[in-house]
């Protein structure tokens, strides 16, 4: 735990902006309010037909979040060199979100399923792993043909740091993981997410294809893993230093509306302390560790809930 206290107070207390801060959790406070008060994006954003139009809107309001975040932090400038690459790559990479988590590639599927008749929970599992082509390989490529971003590898490198902390911050994590569950109503309308069908339409054992469902689930949560704290601050951390941090917590509040209100709340402050952390160790894998854990155990408390 020294580990990680030695990484906050450093955050906390070297070139630390307080109102600045303030003012941007006041920003995603009104945000999440707005949007939980008004239906906001079920209205206006979800894409629902997997239109190319419903991608940029969804690219649209994930902009919104970076670009006043950076006018918050006093970051929104054009004619710094260093600040316009920040802004043209940070766009990217949330074009990159948006085009995964509008599931639009996976119409192509839809157009494949017409043909062969893919399971539903085949193309649940497919659903998840889109993201190598939506995320994955975009991003390497980037890294191939982009200097600056050498050579964390977007926090794979493990830089000779120890995971150990991080199982025991899960197991800090497991009770609370299971109350908040457990006294929220809403809960069991969202998780589990693997459909308890899956044995009897593949015709495999119930353990194998929870097994399965499970791993890719866990993928998508690695690329959301990699594009937020890997690309959006070990990266891009190299144009704004820690000033990327802030942003990256904006959208990724964003990315969990349509999920319940308590779930979007907790990700502004696991979004925080995971940005912190890649932006100390210069890795990612704390913060995977910690996301799969509390992803994963929100499956399991689901489980046994139900």
């Amino acid at each position: 735990m020294k580990l990680f206290f030695n990484y906050f107070r450093r955050y906390f207390t070297q070139d630390f902006n307080l109102s600045r801060h303030l003012l941007l959790f006041v920003f995603i406070a009104v945000c999440v309010w707005a949007n939980y008060q008004f239906d906001i994006y079920a209205n206006h954003f979800r894409v629902t037909n997997q239109s190319f139009i419903g991608v940029l809107k969804l690219w649209a309001m994930y902009l919104f979040a970076f670009l006043v975040s950076l006018l918050i932090l006093g970051e929104l400038s054009f004619k710094k060199k260093s600040n316009l690459k920040y802004i043209i790559y940070g766009a990217l990479g949330l074009f990159l979100v948006s085009l995964d988590s509008s599931y639009y590639l996976l119409k192509y599927i839809r157009n494949i399923n017409d043909e062969i008749n893919i399971s539903r929970f085949t193309y649940a599992c497919l659903a998840n792993v889109i993201s190598l082509i939506t995320i994955v390989i975009p991003i390497f490529t980037v890294y191939y043909f982009t200097k600056q971003f050498k050579p964390e590898l977007y926090g794979l490198r493990m830089n000779g740091d120890s995971l150990k902390p991080y199982f025991w911050l899960i197991l800090l994590m497991a009770p609370v993981v299971y109350f908040s569950a457990y006294f929220d109503p809403n809960f069991l309308s969202y998780y589990p997410s693997y459909n308890s069908r899956a044995a009897e339409i593949t015709g495999l054992s119930s353990s194998v294809t929870v097994l399965i469902y499970e791993f890719c689930y866990g993928f998508d949560f690695f690329s959301v893993e990699l594009l937020f704290r890997g690309f959006m601050v070990v990266a891009l951390s190299k144009f704004l230093g820690k000033k990327a941090i802030l942003p990256m917590v904006a959208c990724y509040a964003f990315l969990h509306f349509g999920k319940p209100m308590w779930e979007t709340i907790g990700s502004i402050f696991g979004g925080l302390g995971l940005g912190i952390l890649a932006y100390e160790s210069k890795n990612i894998y704390g913060g995977l560790i910690v996301h799969l854990g509390v992803a994963w155990g929100m499956e399991f408390v689901a489980f046994i809930l139900n």
